[in-house]
């Protein structure tokens, strides 16, 4: 018995072998893959100026010499349609906490459990900074970035929201598309 598949879905599916075999084939030593993400993955947590940022924890220390703000303990933060969870949030800010003069958000730092979401992916890991002066997310050890059913783990995921691409570096990295999800593409 002979099945026929459509000629779009055989050329989408030569065409994920390809790039699967070339990432097996690729030295583990240049184990950096790029991804592009749609253009609204994570834009927000201080990267959006026009949406405010909500944090929510059981505990917030300020140290206004320091320009920082540490907040621990079921950490939440909303900003649009992202999300960040963590045990541990350092945020370091420009201006005064008490609202004397313009109040900025410069560098998220996030330690233990962090997990990132937005309306297409999901992004988690051990460690997270959050540069809005370089508009990157950096997430470290353990790292795994879901869409749907597709996978990619790795030791550090670097996001730039500017490109919306995201590298996975260091190590090795692992991947798991799901057939359906090409089928999905058109």
């Amino acid at each position: 018995m002979t099945v026929r598949m459509p000629r779009s879905s055989l050329l989408r599916r030569a065409a994920m072998a390809s790039l699967l075999l070339t990432l097996a084939l690729a030295p583990a030593s240049a184990a950096e893959q790029t991804a592009k993400l749609p253009p609204t993955t994570y834009q927000g947590l201080g990267m959006s100026s026009d949406q405010p940022i909500q944090f929510e924890s059981e505990q917030l220390e300020v140290h206004d010499q320091d320009k920082t703000a540490v907040f621990t303990g079921h950490v939440i933060v909303r900003q649009g349609t992202t999300v960040l969870k963590t045990d541990r949030l350092t945020v370091f800010y420009q201006g005064s906490p008490t609202g004397e003069g313009p109040q900025q958000v410069s560098r998220l730092e996030a330690k233990g459990n962090v997990l990132v979401t937005s309306p297409n992916q999901t992004a988690s890991g051990d460690a997270g900074t959050f540069d809005t002066a370089a508009n990157t997310i950096l997430l470290t050890d353990n790292v795994v970035l879901t869409q749907g059913d597709n996978v990619i783990r790795g030791s550090k995921l670097l996001i730039d929201i500017n490109t919306s691409q995201a590298k996975m570096l260091g190590g090795r990295v692992q991947m798991l598309i799901a057939p359906k999800s090409l089928d999905a593409k058109g």
